[in-house]
Formats: structure tokens, sequence, C-alpha cells
């Protein structure tokens, strides 16, 4: 089957049971001697007595497909027999199952052996089975008194008709089809298949009949049922004592065997091979290695029967184009098996993801993981124990989430998002949504951008201020993860990187940032960039941070790597650091772009116009002067300029503070303090002041600490 998913054809694989021509050529369970033996055993049936089997195992076991092996086998043999095919639940019909199943036998006596002892076998079965078109009758279950309740409403010849059927009657045909059995050459082998998909009346019915006819000499029936099913149904219909009840009637109860390590190895390496081909390709690393300890961490044990592969597999194949490149394929088979085999462990993580993964990127590092984890150890409990293998699940929900595993599981606690792991809960959220919202990072485009340059612009348009500096951090977790492997335009990839980081949305991100703990997207552009260098072009790292800095729509970057070169002692990131020698023509480099963008009014709208305030302050101050200067001709408030380098501290309370640094010559290399106090009561004088340009100027005329959301005094 066929299902088209965002334009890609998906590959849905069909649960069909074997059939007898190809039972024993397709058997991949390794099922082929339980087979046998049960055919063996069908050597019991012989002229005096006949002979009940059941193959019992849970929906979905391979029963059906067992039968036809059986078939198979019993076709082969010198003296085959006739195989009778009787399926119940195709009648629907309750009270007509005994006429439907006698005329079954008959029909194919009939077709099949056309002596004269299967002709005369036929008519008597005929005879027999013509009663139960006018009462309702199962012989030999019950007392005749208590059977015949009811009388079908006809009328004329019909109600004559069974008045005529006195219990001898009934007996003498019963004797007649016994003795004809006996003298039958061959033996008849009925197949009863698909009992368990009965209602629980039907059921009652069914096994009432076959403990009427189980007796009838030279005749095999091979039952398929889900006995816990059954033996419910029995219990519905007030059988006393249901399971002892079954032993009674069949002779041979043969479980189906579970499935081989092997055969759910080689059975699960199969359906790997149905799936899409771009599936396979290693988005990740050590996708290969993390399948493999999925397999032995309670997936195996989690394909119970041989319908659990199709049906995991068939999930797997719908998620899979959804999910491709964000998260890790081995995460995409455990996800779907717990879908499919774990559903209550599903929704729990669907209701309470915090309990798998801890805080999520959403709670800004507000609440303790390790809290939420304890808080959900109790119920994720309650639901693996509610599961059909509950060992199983859990060692996969511990291996998928290891946070979740206690002290005596063994998991490998790495859980790390740019291996597309499902612990990471950017990841996570992605599975759970089957796409990338505007909050999550899309590994597809992380790589994309790293790999066309000329898709960079168009990418960068497609992120948000919610996903912007994660997007950034996982240009570097991919380049330390991959080895920036090709990538062929690694200087320019990192010009481009800087030159993002002045663009929407950062530039929003920046303005409107609400958490605690959110660096600076010039720090973690910073990062990327040493991560891609270190990777790709470890002897060219100060010649590629001499161009970033160079670059005059790359001004936020250029100066983190300048101070980073020059003002801060980072020995951690000397590959990516420039040369000392260089300082001077750089600074001179630097402060030209930035007068250059005062002028073009575009310096007070990048991301951290303070940031590179505050640094010409220090390695620049003559320039600074003319950069106050251009900046009061763009904006004669200066309002822009107070909240940009008034900005300091950031606090989970109120937000961002605007205060007089400690170090006042970071202010007065542009301009002296009392000159900038008198502007700033003229500007508080302004009725129609707002904030944050509010807050900042008070902060001048008063020497204290305002936050801008509200203006109030921030204390501490």
């Amino acid at each position: 089957m066929t299902m088209k998913l965002n334009q890609q054809p998906v590959e849905l694989g069909f649960d069909r049971p074997l059939s007898s021509n190809n039972a024993l050529v397709d058997d991949k369970l390794g099922r082929k001697s339980f087979a046998q033996a049960a055919v063996n055993a069908l050597g019991r049936v012989g002229s005096t007595d006949g002979f009940v089997l059941s193959i019992e195992g849970a929906w979905g076991s391979g029963k059906t497909s067992t039968l036809a092996m059986m078939q198979a086998l019993l076709e082969a043999q010198h003296q085959a027999p006739i195989i009778v095919h009787f399926n119940p639940w195709l009648v629907g019909d309750r009270d007509a199952l005994l006429r439907h199943f006698l005329s079954k036998i008959t029909s194919e006596i009939k077709v099949t052996d056309h002596a004269e002892d299967g002709k005369k076998l036929a008519r008597e079965l005929k005879s027999y089975a013509k009663v139960f078109d006018i009462i309702k009758f199962v012989p030999g279950a019950e007392p005749w008194a208590t059977l015949v309740k009811t009388v079908m409403e006809a009328s004329g010849d019909a109600a004559g008709s069974v008045a005529d059927y006195k219990t001898p009657d009934i007996e003498a045909k019963k004797g007649k089809v016994e003795k004809a059995l006996r003298n039958y050459k061959r033996p008849i082998m009925v197949f009863i298949d698909d009992i368990d998909r009965l209602f629980p009346t039907e059921v009652f019915e069914m096994v009432r009949i076959i403990k009427a006819v189980g007796d009838l000499p030279n005749v095999g029936y091979i039952l398929a049922w889900d006995p816990t099913y059954v033996i419910n149904a029995l219990d519905s219909a007030n059988v006393p004592h249901a399971a002892h009840y079954l032993d009674k009637i069949v002779q041979v109860r043969l479980p189906l065997p579970s499935i081989s390590f092997e055969a759910r190895g080689n059975l699960i390496n199969e359906a790997l091979l149905r799936l899409h081909p771009d599936a396979s390709f290693p988005h990740f690393p050590n996708g290969e290695e993390r399948l493999q300890r999925l397999y032995f961490s309670g997936l195996r044990e989690m394909f119970e029967q041989p319908r659990d592969f199709a049906r995991v597999f068939n999930t797997i194949a719908v998620l899979e184009p959804a999910l491709r490149g964000e998260v890790v394929l081995a995460d995409i088979i455990g996800f779907a098996a717990i879908m499919v085999k774990a559903p209550l462990v599903y929704e729990l993580l669907i209701k309470e993801p915090r309990w798998f993964v801890g805080a999520l990127p959403s709670d800004h590092g507000f609440v303790k993981s390790e809290d939420i984890l304890k808080d959900g150890a109790i119920e994720r409990e309650v639901v693996f124990n509610k599961c059909s293998n509950p060992n199983a699940v859990r060692k996969l929900v511990h291996q998928l989430f290891p946070l979740t595993a206690d002290s005596k599981s063994f998991v490998i606690d790495r859980i790390l998002d740019f291996e597309g792991h499902i612990a990471a809960p950017s990841r996570l959220l992605v599975a759970l949504q089957l796409h990338t919202s505007g909050e999550d990072v899309s590994f597809v485009l992380a790589r994309r951008y790293m790999m066309h340059a000329d898709q960079r612009d168009e990418i960068t348009k497609q992120l948000t201020q919610n996903n912007c500096i994660n997007f950034v951090e996982c240009l570097g977790d991919i380049a330390e993860s991959t080895g920036a492997s090709g990538i062929e335009d690694i200087e320019q990839l990192c010009v481009d990187i800087g030159r993002m980081i002045d663009t929407e949305p950062f530039i929003m991100n920046s303005k409107n940032r609400a958490g605690f703990f959110n660096l600076p997207a010039e720090d973690v552009a910073f990062r990327a960039i040493c991560s891609l260098i270190r990777a790709a072009a470890p002897s060219s790292g100060s010649a590629i941070a001499e161009r970033i800095i160079k670059e005059p729509r790359a001004l936020t970057v250029a100066m983190e790597i300048f101070t980073n070169s020059f003002l801060r002692d980072n020995s951690n990131h000397e590959h990516v650091l420039c040369l000392a020698d260089s300082k001077r023509r750089l600074t001179a480099v630097l402060a030209k772009n930035v007068l250059d963008a005062v002028n073009s009014g575009r310096l007070l709208s990048l991301p951290n116009p303070g940031f590179l305030l505050w640094g010409l302050s220090k390695v620049a101050k003559e320039k600074c002067p003319r950069i106050f200067e251009a900046l009061r001709l763009v904006d004669s408030t200066l309002d822009e300029f107070a909240v940009a380098i008034l900005k300091t501290s950031f606090d989970s309370t109120k937000g961002q503070r605007y205060s007089l640094p400690n170090d006042r010559s970071k202010i007065e290399a542009y301009c002296p303090l009392d000159k900038l106090k008198e502007h700033a009561e003229i500007r508080l004088a302004d009725n129609a002041l707002e904030l944050p340009a509010l807050a900042a100027w008070r902060s001048v005329v008063e020497e204290k600490s305002f936050y801008g959301v509200d203006g109030s005094l921030a204390r501490g």
C-alpha cells in the first residue's frame, strides 16, 4: 500500500498470513518443526475416534500461518487427508453455525472424493445437516429436553417436518454418519480459524459444536484461538471452570512458541530494508551503534508477535519522512515501538514530557530537571506495569530517556541533541509534533546552511526569534560531531554566520530578551565559529578571524572576536584569535566600520550596540567622541544611545536593568558625565519620554539602577 506524505511515497506493509502453497518456503519464524509436531499428533485420528488439537496464541501471533504450514505438510503425505476449512467468523448467524459446519464438510467431500464411499458419506452428512435447517439443536452438548426449546416458526409441511424428528431419529442419523466415517478410507482434517474473532455467545456455540462432533471417527479438528479470549467468553456464558472445560474438549493444546531472537533480528533487518532509501542515510553520527544499543535494551523483546513487526514498522514508515534528519532513525524506531506497544506510556509522554526529559526549553531554567523527573517516577512505573511486557518497555524507555533510569539500570547517559536523541528536549518536542515549529531548530536546515552557500540567506529568513540562537549553537554542535565534513567554503561560512547575527530575527531576539539564562547571540556565534574552524581549518583560524573583523556587515561578531583576541585572556580559543601584531590595524578597521554604521543609521538597530560602544571605549578611545557626535546627528534625543550603553545586568525579577557602569570611563570616552547628566535632565523633562529610555536617563541623573520594564528602582 502506498501513501503520500510530503510528496514522498510511503510504503506500508500488509500483515498477510502465509498460504499453504508458500508457507514452508516463506517461514521466517522457524516454526516448521512445531507444525510438523502438530501434524504428527494428528496421526491419532482413526476409524474409531476423532481428535481435537488446538493451536493457541495471542492476536497476531501467527496462528493462521501455522495452520497453512500444517496443511502443506498434510498435503505432502502419501495418502493426503481431505482438508476442510471452516471459518465461523464468516457465517454471521449463531444459530446456523452447526448447519454450516456440517455442510462445509459435506461439500468438501463431494468435491474431493467421487468414489461411492465418499458419495455415501456426503449423503449421510447432508441428511444429518438438514435437521438443523428446521430446529436449533446441538447434539450431544446437553440433554435433548433442554436443547429442543424452540421450533423455528414455520407452517404447513415445515411444522410437520419438525414433529417427524424425534430424538431416536436424530441419534439414528448420527449413527449412520459415524458408520460412514468408519468405512471411509481417508481421514478428514477440519481447520477452524478465527474463533477468537467471534462474539462471546458465538464462541460458546462454537465450543459446544466441537464438543458435540469431536468424537466423530476419522475426523481431526485443528482449532486456532486465543485461549484467554475463549476462556473469558465461556466465563461470560456462565460455564463453570471454563479453563478446565476446554481441557475436556481438546485432547492436545499447543501454545505457539515465542519468536526466537535470531528471527526477530532478521525480521527487523528486513523491515529496515523496506524503508525509504533516504531513511538509512547517516544523518547523525553513531546512529548504527545507537540502534544496536536500543535493540538489546528492550526493543527486541517488545516485538512479541509477528503482527507487531508490521504494526510498528508501518508506523515508522509514516513517521520517518517527517522526522528525517531531525531525529536519529534509532530513536524514531524506539518512539514508534512505544506508540504501538506501550500506548499508555506514549499518552503519558504526550501529557507530561518533562517527566521523561526534565525541563523544556520554554522553562528558561526556572525549574530543576531532577525535581521534575522525581515527580513523575511513580506514574511512569504505573504505566510500565500496565504494558504487556513491563520489563522490556521499562528498559527501552530508560535507554531512550536516560534521566528516567535509576542507579540499578545500565544506560548510556549521553544526551546529545546534535545526534538526534529524543532525550534532548528540543528533539522530543519535534518528535511529538512530527515537525519543527517556530520554537524548534531544524537539523535539516542547519546542515543545508553549512553545505549550501546559496541557500544561507533564505534559511536565515526562516528562523524565528525563538529558535535563532539555538540554530547557531546547532551549527557548532554539528561541526563537532561530524568533523565539518562536506563543507567546502569554511571561511565564507564563518563570515556568513557573523553577518547573520546582525540581521533579523537575531535583532528582535536581543530586543525582546526574556530568559535569564539566554546567551548573547555574538557569544553563541563565536563558539560555533570556533567549533567549525577547529574541525575543518585549525591552521586558518587567525586569517578567518581577521576576515570577520574586517566585514562591515558582521559588526557584533567582529567585536566578540576582537574582544577575545585582545581584551580577554582566552587561551581556550587560541586557534581563532587574531595575531597580536594586527591589533592596531584591526582597531582602525573596526572603528571605521562602527562609524560607518552610525552614519547609515544602522548601529543602534544591531542586536547589541552597547557591546560595540563599550568595546571601542577600551581600544579606540580617541574615536569615541566622533562616533558620539555622529549619533547625535542621527538622533538628537540620544535616547537609543542611552538605552544601548547604559544597559547593564539582567535578572529574573523584572529583567533588564539600566545604570551607569562602575567604570565611568566607558561613558566619558564619548561624553563628559556632567554634560550627559545635563542632557538627561532635559530628556526627563519631556512628558512624552517612555520606557526604557526613561529608566536609562534616570539612572544617569540619580546614579542608581532602574528596571526598564516599569521604571522601578532595582536594588542590590
